[in-house]
């Protein structure tokens, strides 16, 4: 699928490179934005489709804040936490999320996948890590439950 939708959008741009009237110009621009869009969206179904392999391990922890929800300190430990964490080897699919509901007391999530129980072991005793742990989340952390899953 994602071969035909690259073709489609290959085709369009060899058009619009080719086309002088600004009426197709305008028509082929937004082609391309929609083709653009439907390719993130194949992209993101095809992976959440795809589910966890088995052997991996989900790792997801939701947590609370010492700060407020808009205060800057929140974004600033939320876009820390993506770039420290991710730099980590082994680490898979990190994902920050905002909690909507109001069944649920945690605030903020953070889930992520490693390639077996080594790869996760690894990631815990990773200097980045400790480090992080120690620095940042025990500061600023008011309260959190983790999960590790496997696929059953």
């Amino acid at each position: 699928m994602k071969i035909i939708t690259f073709c489609h959008l290959l085709v369009c741009c060899t058009f619009f490179a080719c086309s002088s009237s600004s009426n197709n110009e305008t028509k082929l621009k937004e082609e391309i934005v929609g083709l653009k869009e439907h390719i993130k969206q194949l992209e993101a179904s095809q992976h959440v489709s795809q589910g966890l392999e088995p052997g991996k391990i989900k790792h997801t922890v939701m947590f609370n804040l010492k700060h407020k929800s808009d205060a800057p300190e929140t974004e600033k430990f939320l876009r820390d936490a993506q770039q420290i964490l991710t730099a980590i080897p082994g680490v898979e699919n990190f994902q920050v999320f905002r909690q909507v509901s109001s069944k649920n007391e945690f605030h903020y999530c953070f889930s992520m996948v490693f390639a077996g129980s080594t790869a996760y072991q690894a990631y815990n005793n990773h200097p980045d890590h400790v480090k992080f742990v120690k620095e940042r989340w025990d500061t600023e952390v008011s309260k959190f439950l983790e999960g590790d899953f496997e696929k059953f």
